[in-house]
């Protein structure tokens, strides 16, 4: 395959959470083993955002700027010979994203490879844990800045005009950065209070006609959040411990909100389209209800809020004015009050949630999901199996009608930065790999029991795995049984379900010998069916528990273009 030369100022490129997973055969990736909740892989191919917005205000500023889903592309061409790809890159800068930690060993693995072809092209982190970990992420020897911040748009462009021009790195807002081996480190001192976060949808790339296409738009109207979920590292205390203080949330102004509306004239058959808004239930008041009817002048295929709260009427009928699909997301984390406020939630009982969502549908609303989490403070197994009659519950009451619950179990992060992560003790939970280093080869292990950072008080990572897979099972089973789902794929997604987990327990008895030759010497035996199910899982398609049923690659925004 004839790779072609790739030449831009920057580079934004997105690494495999794992390399080389393709011919990866000591490191189990089980079915579903991303928790179900996004259709992607294993090795998480949704790159940030930020890519674009960041594309989109440097580009406008005189600089050349790409983006290159190496992830996706690895995903789509298997036989790849990635180091002829870095080889085809000629960059000043390549920026990798360290956005969520999940992509610790891909993308420091990455960086390592490129440095050694091109040892003089200056290669970047940036992302929420790249600012996290940036102390440490700098001492690598192929990490020669860390952007840290969480808008980095003035940043990025006052670095790349230094790196065109006078070096005057130490000049360069919230940058860490190497020279001649000493490592430097900026003032975090731009902290703007109103975002430059603006992405323009109007070059989308065209979108194939596969099976079940995954055209999906991605609204953000802040950074941070105004809410404090224990798990989240992006919550209103993990924000300002990670950006030193920095107000939270942030927002974009009317004036960009409204050019990322008017870019998407840009899209041809815009009504073939999904739109997922993003952190709208930070927007309170006339805000939001102006937010909500820019959608009026769009015909989209749906429209999908998050709801942090039970929204009122005026808002349901503002958002069935604006699609007549809209599809609501509800994340109460736990059917349990107490342990919904513990994570962060528990604003409302399930009696008022049930009512309300009588309410949106008679209003209009299409659908209601509503996401509960495995692996909160007082969680136990016997909590686990009452969420689980409790989304049987809903599916006998709302039968009929699109209401559709949905089980994660968090795996395998808590985010670094989080209210857990930072004080676990308090809130009940244990810490495996606090370090990035420790993360980076904690997420080695070939057991994904093993790869979890954390257990808490009440489930060890072995049970929160194996209930979180017991939890997806019964309600996918419960869904055929309510007329939710088909029999065939209810039954095929329950069969891959029981393969993953025997299979894991075959693997994690392995993964848990102590003598690492003895230990390598048992996965080498199993190396064959680890490999056969890891191709089977990243090159088969993707799914979630939503929709399960395979999807291509090469479909969503994110991919490759």
């Amino acid at each position: 395959m004839e790779i072609e030369k790739l030449q831009a100022d920057l580079l934004f490129l997105h690494a495999p959470a794992y390399f080389d997973f393709r011919k990866e055969d000591k490191i189990y990736f089980p079915f579903m083993s991303t928790s179900g909740d996004v259709p992607i892989t294993p090795v998480y191919e949704f790159y940030p955002l930020g890519f674009n917005t960041l594309q989109n205000y440097l580009t406008k500023r005189g600089h050349d700027v790409k983006i290159f889903n190496l992830c996706s592309y690895m995903l789509q061409n298997p036989d790849v010979d990635v180091k002829k790809i870095l080889e085809a890159i000629e960059v000043k800068v390549l920026g990798i994203d360290l956005h969520w930690l999940i992509h610790v060993q891909g993308a420091l693995k990455i960086a390592e490879l490129f440095k050694k072809i091109h040892p003089d092209t200056y290669i970047q982190f940036g992302g929420i844990s790249s600012s996290y970990y940036a102390d440490e992420l700098i001492r690598y020897p192929f990490a020669d800045f860390v952007m840290t911040g969480y808008d980095t748009h003035v940043p990025m462009e006052h670095m790349l005009r230094e790196v065109k021009g006078g070096n005057q790195f130490e000049k360069v807002p919230n940058l860490y950065w190497k020279r001649n081996g000493q490592i430097h480190k900026n003032p975090f001192d731009y902290q703007p209070r109103i975002l430059e976060n603006e992405v323009d949808w109007s070059d989308i790339p065209r979108q194939g006609t596969g099976l079940f296409p995954m055209l999906d738009i991605i609204s953000t109207v802040n950074a941070g959040c105004a809410n404090n979920c224990g798990w989240c590292g992006g919550s209103n205390r993990a924000f300002k411990r990670i950006y030193k203080g920095a107000a939270s949330p942030v927002f974009k102004d009317e004036k960009t909100v409204g050019r990322e509306f008017s870019s998407l004239n840009g899209i041809q058959e815009v009504r073939n389209y999904n739109f997922y808004s993003c952190g709208n239930y930070n927007l309170n008041g006339n805000k939001y209800i102006k937010y909500i009817e820019q959608l009026e002048d769009y015909t989209f295929k749906s429209v999908n809020y998050e709801e942090y709260r039970l929204v009122g009427e005026d808002v349901l009928r503002a958002m069935v004015k604006g699609n007549k699909n809209v599809i609501i997301t509800l994340s109460p984390e736990s059917q349990n009050q107490r342990i919904s406020k513990l994570a962060g939630r528990g604003h409302f009982s399930m009696e008022e949630m049930e009512e309300w969502i009588d309410k949106a549908l008679s209003i209009g609303i299409a659908e209601v999901d509503i996401w509960f989490f495995i692996g909160m403070p007082e969680q136990d197994e016997a909590s686990v199996y009452e969420l689980i009659e409790y989304c049987k519950h809903l599916l006998k009451k709302f039968q009929g009608s699109k209401v559709v619950p949905l089980i994660c179990p968090m795996m395998p992060v808590l985010d670094p930065g989080s209210e857990f992560f930072e004080n676990p003790d308090k809130h009940g939970y244990r810490i495996f790999y606090r370090s990035l280093e420790e993360h980076r080869k904690g997420f080695m292990h070939a057991s994904l029991i093993n790869r979890l950072n954390y257990e808490t008080k009440w489930l060890t990572r072995e049970q929160i795995v194996h209930l979180g897979y017991k939890a997806i099972r019964e309600i996918l089973i419960q869904k055929g049984k309510y007329n939710y789902l088909p029999s065939s794929i209810v039954e095929s997604t329950v069969s891959k379900l029981d393969d993953a987990v025997d299979f894991l327990d075959i693997v994690h008895k392995v993964d848990c010998i102590a003598a690492p030759v003895i230990r390598n010497n048992e996965l080498g035996q199993l190396s064959a069916e680890i490999l056969k199910r890891n191709q089977e899982v990243f090159f088969h398609g993707v799914m979630n528990q939503a929709f399960p049923m395979y999807r291509a690659h090469g479909q969503r925004w994110f991919d490759y273009k």
